[in-house]
């Protein structure tokens, strides 16, 4: 099948055709388009996202570093505490000894007192009577 050609007019198949080619390449620019855009703003979404998590790092990371000496200065007040508490227990246990060296004395003063009491009712009893006045 031949198409007529006149020279100087369009052909109007090669006319439809290309206007439809043309429609069609306008929408495939307009859909690049909107792609594009979308493309653009998950970028800068994504670029958001990285710098917010980098800050998130950062302060995890400074975060971290500072629980760090703090759990360090926890365990060197520990130590603190049980070198302290014991010191405490060598005290209490140098106490008990000084109460038991107490009580020891203590008994030993009632045996005293005992005696005396004896030795004075000793003397008490060989002592004249004097009469009252």
């Amino acid at each position: 099948m031949q198409i007529p050609i006149e020279h100087g007019k369009r052909i109007p198949k090669i006319d439809e055709d290309f206007n439809s080619l043309a429609e069609h390449v306008r929408q495939i620019a307009e859909t690049q388009r909107r792609h594009t855009a979308i493309l653009e703003r998950h970028t800068v979404y994504h670029q958001e996202h990285r710098a917010e998590l980098a800050a998130m790092r950062s302060e995890l990371a400074d975060t971290r570093a500072h629980m760090d000496l703090r759990f360090t200065a926890l365990e060197d007040d520990l130590v603190g505490v049980k070198t302290d508490v014991s010191g405490l227990k060598t005290d209490v246990a140098g106490l008990k000894t000084d109460v038991a060296g107490l009580k020891t004395d203590v008994s030993t003063l009632k045996t005293d007192m005992a005696e005396v009491k004896g030795t004075l009712a000793v003397i008490l009893s060989r002592l004249p009577e004097q009469p009252a006045a």
